[in-house]
């Protein structure tokens, strides 16, 4: 059975008013639109060719699979030699907070998915984690309910994490939130984090 994605962007708005500039038909704004990202995002990463979303998302789940384990040598493994992770700090700094090595980026995600109860607490409960993809990248999101309480974002290169954006200030996930409780989930990739 195929696994569906939950997608968040606005493509089909962009899509339109493409079309509209450029007067030719939605559908083939829609396809010059997605080459377009497409250029843009490989270029973006370093030109690391397109990144299937099956393969996405086993890299994704061995990411999860390595991080609950503690086993850091894995999570290196899994990151691109320049690997960097950005994170707003669970939304408890003002700054966002910047690891630029695959070795401080396998620590501090070994540590940020380790489950706690004082982060069940700071998070007001037991969350599933889910995959996702948010504006074309491989996501993992922590949900609590129906309301989405953090995000990861993956850069992914050749085969590795380059990238991961961590977001978890509610303010920033209020649209994310609204565009989760509008589909069907997916089974989630842990049950109860």
């Amino acid at each position: 059975m195929a696994s569906r994605s939950f997608v968040v962007g606005r493509r089909r708005d962009s899509a339109w008013v493409i079309a509209e500039i450029l007067d030719i038909t939605e559908s083939a704004s829609q396809q010059h639109l997605h080459r377009a990202r497409h250029r843009i995002t490989a270029a973006r990463r370093g030109g690391g060719g397109e990144v299937y979303p099956a393969s996405a998302r086993r890299i994704v789940e061995e990411l999860l699979a390595a991080a609950s384990s503690g086993r850091t040598e894995r999570l290196v493994a899994l990151l691109t030699d320049d690997a960097t992770a950005i994170t707003d700090g669970a939304g408890l700094t003002e700054t966002l907070l910047q690891y630029d090595t695959a070795q401080r980026v396998a620590a501090v995600v070994r540590a940020g998915f380790k489950p706690t109860p004082a982060k069940r607490r700071l998070a007001g409960g037991t969350p599933a984690i889910y995959y996702a993809l948010v504006n074309g990248a491989a996501a993992i999101l922590f949900v609590l309910g129906d309301q989405v309480i953090g995000a990861v974002t993956f850069d992914i290169t050749n085969g590795k994490i380059a990238t991961g954006r961590g977001v978890a200030a509610p303010i920033r996930l209020a649209r994310l939130t609204e565009a989760w409780r509008q589909h069907e989930p997916d089974t989630p990739l842990i049950s109860q984090w």
